[in-house]
Parts: structure tokens; C-alpha cells; sequence
């Protein structure tokens, strides 16, 4: 199955626009759009060639999201916003982190699994970013220190940062093997 090219146009637009609205929140966009580009660069090759059946990764996509919003919660005890301000020289209010980190961002994750359950590439897109997110965003919990001042120290999030970057590379294991399954089936099926 081949996505038409106006929907790729329009994952595109989608991130620009994403990166408008946090922009205009007062919220390093740049931190979270990265995670949108690169889940695009993964759903490319993956599940906008092949879509497959969400049932198949739904216990590893929600184990990753209840992970997921476990490590935001040690992020907010934590005043990640302070380190965040920091990092971007933007001023990222607690309310504006939890806006984004506790309830919109849980939000698209479910979102993604729920669209992809209809097979909808946009959902497909969503799940993607959520797993290029959780696999190499969270890892950088333990970088964060270095960008700081030069010294291994705690920064907020990282005692569960690997929760959810472990639950998404289990998940995206599972997408692929998930992908490679559809693909033989569909080699195999009469034309």
C-alpha cells in the first residue's frame, strides 16, 4: 500500500505547524519537533509502506505510554522546566511543561495507537514519532548533565528516563517484526 504523496506533504505541514504552535506557547519546539522529524524518517520506511495491524504492538505501545507518563511525572517533581529554560534560553514555565509533557503529548501517543487501530497513516505517523521519541529522546536524560556544566549529576527525569526508551525499543522491535510479517503476507497473496 502506497501513501499518496499529499499525505506525506501533509505529515510535513503538520510538523511545521506543530513547531508554530509550541513556538507560540512559549515551548522549546525545537526539543519536540525533533522527535517529529524523526518519527517521520521511521514511519517512511516502515508504516507508510506496510501497515499492519496495531493489535499486534498494542500491549508494548501502552506499556510504553504508562512508562512514559511515569518518567514525566519524576520530570515535574524534578523542575525539568528549569533545566529546559536553560538549555533553549526559553523561559519554560512548569504549567507550559505539563500543558505539553503531562497532557498533550499522552494524548497524541493514544492518539497515534487509536488511528492506527483504523489503519489511518496518520495514526501510523503519530506511533512512529511516539517510538523515535522514547528511543532516543529519553537516553538523552543522561547527556543532559554534560550540556550543563561538563559533570555526571542528576537532572530531572533521569531515574526513569530509560523506562520508556527500553518499552519503545521493545515496541518499535515489535513494529518491525510486526512489518516484515505483513510483507511476507502480502508477497504471498494472489494478485
Amino acid at each position: 500500500m502506497r501513501t499518496r504523496p499529499v499525505a506525506i506533504v501533509g505529515m510535513l505541514v503538520f510538523i511545521a505547524a506543530l513547531y508554530t504552535v509550541f513556538r507560540a506557547l512559549g515551548f522549546p519546539a525545537g526539543l519536540f519537533c525533533t522527535a517529529f522529524v524523526g518519527g517521520f524518517v521511521l514511519w517512511i520506511p516502515t508504516l507508510q509502506r506496510q501497515p499492519i495491524d496495531m493489535h499486534a504492538i498494542l500491549l508494548p505501545h501502552l506499556v510504553t505510554v504508562i512508562f512514559f507518563i511515569v518518567h514525566v511525572f519524576e520530570e515535574y517533581r524534578g523542575h525539568i522546566e528549569i533545566f529546559m529554560s536553560k538549555l533553549t534560553g526559553i523561559d519554560v514555565t512548569q504549567a507550559n511543561f505539563l500543558a505539553v509533557a503531562a497532557f498533550i503529548a499522552p494524548v497524541i501517543w493514544l492518539t497515534g495507537l487509536v488511528l492506527g487501530l483504523r489503519r489511518w497513516q496518520f495514526g501510523y505517523f503519530l506511533a512512529c514519532v511516539f517510538y523515535f521519541g522514547m528511543m532516543f529522546a529519553e537516553p538523552m536524560h543522561f547527556v543532559f548533565p554534560f550540556i550543563e556544566n561538563g559533570t555526571f549529576h542528576y537532572v530531572a527525569g533521569m531515574y526513569t528516563a530509560a523506562l520508556p526508551s527500553i518499552a519503545g525499543w521493545w515496541t518499535f522491535v515489535a513494529m518491525v517484526r510486526e512489518v516484515r510479517r505483513a510483507k511476507s503476507v502480502a508477497a504471498l497473496a494472489p494478485r
